[in-house]
């Protein structure tokens, strides 16, 4: 594997396990903020921060406002999060980022058809792999708690998995037509997305920010910075090098994160099943990446 690709793969592994950490700091922070206002402000705080960053490198093009992939991929990526904030808030983290997760086979198969990207006997095998191992995170083994959930936020999370598949195609399509500024174009879709999430957070959340305690707003901080801003920079830096199903099948690791993180700050916890259905996400990784 060329060296290119091994630091690719280990940016991905860093982004994967900081977007984990997401599915349990928004189910916390859910307490303290409406689901609507929070992705709004989730995603005006990161656009914030990057156009900061940007326009002190001097590199800001307002024209790239005005294109209408931005606009398509911020309408894309506030649809995603609007579905992942309102599963979260009937549902489990854990079972929110399985649902997610399981974006990778709609990926793998856009992949094939728009990108013509190889889907041998091996890929196929690490996506199942993939699959199987993020159900038994979630399920512990049993298949049947699926159902024990409230099936408003399950389905809400599933929907949300669908658009980011959505959103990770197009996103590696824009890539390749066209050599951008890492910083401009996370800048300009996240800008997109809070534009797009704007008239929800204030017609269905009120967007009553002096309602929102210290600690609201310090998951909200949290989320932003720690859980969007860093990985969603190294996630698009990684992207030109490696495929798009690669991408989304290393992204199964947000479970492994989500996992463990729900069990040391919710109180859930975990059994051998789960730990080998870590052990068949990680083999999943391996087999897509020498794919």
């Amino acid at each position: 594997m060329e060296q290119g690709n091994n630091s690719a793969i280990a940016l991905l592994v860093i982004t994967s396990v900081l977007w984990g950490s997401s599915f349990v700091s928004i189910k916390i922070g859910l307490t303290f903020v409406d689901p609507y206002d929070f992705a709004f402000l989730r995603s005006i705080i990161t656009a914030s921060i990057l156009l900061v960053v940007l326009a002190s490198r001097g590199s800001f093009r307002s024209s790239a406002l005005r294109e209408p992939a931005v606009w398509g991929l911020g309408l894309v990526s506030g649809l995603g999060y609007l579905f992942q904030f309102l599963g979260l808030e009937y549902t489990t983290a854990a079972k929110t980022a399985l649902l997610i997760d399981l974006n990778v086979i709609v990926v793998a198969i856009l992949s094939w058809k728009i990108f013509d990207e190889s889907f041998g006997l091996r890929k196929q095998l690490g996506v199942v792999l993939g699959a199987v191992g993020a159900a038994l995170i979630t399920t512990n083994g049993d298949l049947s708690g699926l159902a024990q959930g409230q099936l408003k936020g399950d389905l809400f999370a599933f929907i949300s998995g669908l658009i980011f598949a959505l959103f990770i195609v197009i996103h590696k399509r824009l890539q390749v037509q066209r050599d951008r500024n890492v910083i401009e174009m996370s800048s300009v879709v996240m800008l997109a997305t809070a534009i797009v999430l704007f008239p929800a957070a204030l017609l269905l959340g009120g967007l009553n920010m002096r309602n929102i305690s210290v600690v609201g707003w310090g998951w909200v901080a949290f989320t932003a910075i720690a859980c969007t801003v860093i990985p969603y920079v190294l996630w698009i830096s990684a992207l030109k090098a490696v495929t798009a199903t690669l991408t989304s099948v290393v992204g199964l690791l947000e479970i492994v994160a989500a996992m463990v993180l729900s069990t040391v700050l919710l109180g859930e916890g975990y059994s051998t099943a789960t730990l080998l259905g870590a052990i068949l996400v990680l083999l999943s990784i391996l087999a897509v990446a020498e794919s």
